[in-house]
């Protein structure tokens, strides 16, 4: 179907013709799965990408406010859902166990990917102040407790504490930054 031929069925499905919504699926289905499966890497995890964002469309038709403008709403969603997904991946890399090396998340199939993730994840740790590194890594790395932590470098557990959750919210959001340039 060429692209200006979509503009009829978008326009009876936002005016209230739910039957018209079946041209605007299968249009725009094909195209979603190449755009989801492109960063995702993985098809089934670009599958239920796609058809979450169909979904979400369909229940949110309210806020589309012209045919014309319809695909670039479409594709928002899309971009957004794929960041949230690779915010997932983030945060799986974040939560490993203290004493463990990170490992891959079940969910991220693309070694490529994870091993972009672990580089961006370590140049992030390499770029913590001195102090608030090591506090990071006594703890993930040596397992140390916040009380452990604070008794061998003399500060108290509050501040250790406040460090690794300083650090957290810190590499979160840098590796969700690096993740979402190499989607815009």
């Amino acid at each position: 179907m060429p692209h200006e031929d979509i503009s009829g069925p978008v326009e009876r499905w936002l005016q209230g013709d739910d039957a018209a919504f079946e041209a605007v699926f299968h249009y725009y289905r094909q195209r979603l799965l190449r755009y989801t499966f492109r960063y995702l890497k993985n098809e089934t995890d670009a599958e239920d990408l796609t058809t979450e964002i169909l979904v979400k469309v369909w229940q949110c038709r309210q806020s589309v406010t012209s045919p014309a403008t319809f695909e670039n709403y479409l594709f928002t969603i899309a971009r957004n859902r794929v960041i949230k997904s690779w915010q997932k991946k983030v945060d799986n890399l974040l939560s490993f166990e203290p004493g463990n090396e990170p490992a891959v998340p079940a969910e991220t199939n693309d070694p490529v990917l994870y091993g972009e993730l672990v580089r961006q994840y370590q140049e992030s740790l390499a770029g913590l102040p001195e102090q608030r590194r090591r506090i990071f890594l006594l703890h993930r790395e040596q397992n140390l407790t916040y009380k452990e932590i604070a008794r061998q470098l003399n500060i108290s557990p509050k501040t250790v504490e406040n460090q690794i959750s300083a650090t957290l919210k810190q590499l979160r959001i840098q590796l969700a930054q690096h993740l979402a340039s190499l989607i815009l």
